[in-house]
């Protein structure tokens, strides 16, 4: 890696964007280093953190990315927000040589059909889009605990991929544990196959709840002082600024290879929008200075995101519904307040706004609308009708999450010129980890993963382990039990 050559293309940026601010922190006033807030996860006033200023990259140095690397990119984007004092230049190289050297994205163009191409972003060791933060994650992490002599606890709730590709990353790494809280009956079977197959520093439990229930409860047991001090507590949801800041990368580096396959055209995300964090990250990196033209946040029946952009207001919104995209099943999505934060909301409101009792400010709402085009429900139909067509037409096999930014997409057609646009779907996960879709539709060939094909046979009800309430107590014995029964 050419780090000279990377430094003459750094943006000009504060000298704040290594410093993280609480989005509930109502004055601005207090500022984290970026170590406590990677040991923290989440800020005691239950905020979520977020840079206290945000370089910025001009255009040309944005197209210039279509030169390098993925490993290069990365360095490139993340350098800003790290000090070079803790982490220096070739530290920064090593954390991304080893997260992203095997990485890749390729495109598939379905330009015929509404001037589409899908970014596959399933072909990481976990085969979900949750691989790219994570490896980086761990390996900062890795890299901080092994000169600061610690070791940390990482507690993750999970609606189904983000579960695998944290323990795939953090695996065997040393002073290192992982916990994953995932609801039971809320995952597919190859997702809770995957997670249930991984053991050693990491483990996975099944919660008598639902998502949304494993993720208060997450954050419960990382704002309490006791509990955190115990185990040394931290995030690697996308609660976790740090979980969600490598996720821009990709987006950097998408939208330079298509601008330099199409020049000269405006490029639209379409984003499958869950617990927001993806969506989140791109509006981050347009913040950033990445001249995307428009997002499209596509939602299944937990929609309470396009009811924010559509309406200004949550409510109606928070009963949480079961879909075939199950990942996607959130009633109130933990990055919404990011969103909201970024985009100029008051901290004093947002918690309000969460819980049905106001309106999003109109001034935000106006600002909103002019980066994101939220499309209501995509129904289990729509989700089944999406992919045999797509498959039929374009001889391209997507999978449930996937498939909403088609179905999103084609809601939004009426809205852009199709000559001078073009529309990248972010596709999530492989869809070898639905397998069970191929029974109702067996002329779509759900391709093979090996690592997942391994898994085929593995019968659940002889490995799952006992399901534990959504209580603090039944969490604490399992995190004792971690830490003093790891098995390689």
């Amino acid at each position: 890696m050419d780090i000279i050559k990377l430094r003459h293309l750094l943006p000009d940026s504060p000298a704040e964007t290594s410093l993280f601010v609480s989005t509930r922190d109502r004055e601005e006033k207090i500022r984290y280093p970026w170590n406590v807030v990677l040991e923290k996860g989440l800020s005691s006033d239950y905020g979520l953190f977020m840079p206290a200023a945000l370089p910025r990259f001009s255009e040309t140095s944005v197209s210039s990315l279509s030169n390098l690397a993925y490993p290069e990119a990365a360095w490139l984007v993340m350098r800003r927000f790290l000090p070079e004092k803790d982490i220096p230049d070739n530290v920064l190289a090593d954390i991304c040589h080893g997260a992203y050297s095997k990485t890749q994205i390729p495109i598939e163009e379905a330009l015929d059909d509404n001037n589409l191409v899908i970014a596959r972003l399933d072909r990481g060791p976990s085969c979900s889009f949750k691989d790219f933060a994570a490896l980086f994650l761990a390996r900062l992490m890795s890299h901080y605990l092994s000169t600061t002599q610690r070791e940390a606890t990482v507690i993750v709730a999970t609606s189904g991929d983000t579960g695998t590709a944290i323990q795939t990353a953090f695996h065997g790494l040393p002073s290192t544990h992982v916990l994953v809280l995932y609801p039971a009956n809320g995952v597919s079977g190859m997702q809770e196959k995957q997670m249930l197959s991984i053991s050693g520093n990491v483990r996975a439990i099944p919660v008598d709840g639902n998502f949304d229930d494993c993720q208060r409860l997450a954050k419960s047991l990382l704002n309490n002082d006791d509990v955190r001090e115990r185990f040394n507590l931290t995030s690697a949801n996308s609660i976790s600024v740090w979980r969600l800041l490598p996720q821009t990368i990709y987006y950097f580096h998408i939208w330079a290879e298509l601008n330099r396959k199409f020049p000269d055209r405006n490029i639209i995300f379409s984003v499958p929008s869950g617990n927001l964090g993806n969506l989140t990250a791109g509006l981050i990196a347009k913040h950033m200075g990445l001249p995307v033209k428009m997002f499209i946040a596509g939602t299944n029946a937990n929609n309470i995101f396009a009811n924010i952009v559509g309406k200004g207001t949550s409510s109606g919104s928070l009963s949480n519904k079961h879909t075939l995209a199950n990942s996607m099943d959130i009633s109130v999505p933990s990055n919404l307040e990011r969103i909201l934060y970024l985009y100029g909301e008051s901290p004093e409101n947002i918690p309000d706004i969460l819980s049905e009792k106001k309106s999003i400010a109109p001034e935000v709402l106006e600002s909103l609308r002019k980066d994101i085009f939220g499309e209501d429900i995509i129904t289990n139909e729509d989700i089944e009708a999406h992919i045999v067509r797509f498959w039929r037409r374009n001889n391209i096999v997507l999978e449930p999450h996937g498939v909403i930014g088609v179905a999103a997409s084609f809601r939004y057609r009426q809205y852009f010129n199709e000559y001078t646009s073009l529309i990248a779907v972010l596709e999530t996960a492989s869809p070898s980890k639905f397998p069970d879709f191929q029974s109702s539709y067996p002329d779509i060939p759900i391709p093979e993963n090996p690592s997942l094909k391994k898994l085929s046979d593995m019968e659940l009800e002889t490995i799952r382990p006992r399901k534990v309430a959504a209580e603090q107590g039944d969490v604490i014995d399992t995190l004792e039990d971690l830490l003093l029964n790891e098995k390689p």
